[in-house]
């Protein structure tokens, strides 16, 4: 999900709701330690979900070494869209979501984030 805003718990709510339906089974969700993943109306929206249907793995606060996510963001920004001069807002989120979907067609590349000798949270 890409935004020209930032995500506030109603879009995360609504980026849950989009991984369920699309993918139809148990979601195991890896959260930083964001304020926006411990709002008052996300929790309240979790507690209605039948139990089971997420999963929560909470990594402590201030810990980019333990997420994998930053690993996407590196590799997006110092190889994928780096060095390019977009004109307006619309073609850098154009040139962001065309860089995602081949990252998200390597299932390699995805695999060696979580390998990363800087990721402390897990190997696979």
């Amino acid at each position: 999900m890409v935004r020209n805003k930032p995500f506030d718990s109603q879009a995360i709510i609504e980026y849950l709701e989009y991984l369920m339906e699309q993918l139809d089974r148990k979601l195991l969700i890896i959260w930083d330690g964001a304020s926006i993943h411990d709002s008052q109306q996300l929790r309240n929206w979790l507690e209605e979900l039948p139990k089971g249907k997420i999963y929560l793995v909470q990594q402590p606060h201030y810990s980019p070494e333990l997420n994998a996510d930053e690993q996407v963001w590196s590799h997006l920004k110092n190889y994928k869209v780096k060095n390019q001069c977009n004109q307006n807002l619309k073609e850098l989120h154009k040139k962001t979501v065309q860089a995602l979907e081949a990252m998200k067609a390597n299932p390699m590349l995805i695999m060696a984030f979580f390998k990363h000798p800087d990721l402390g949270f897990m190997t696979i």
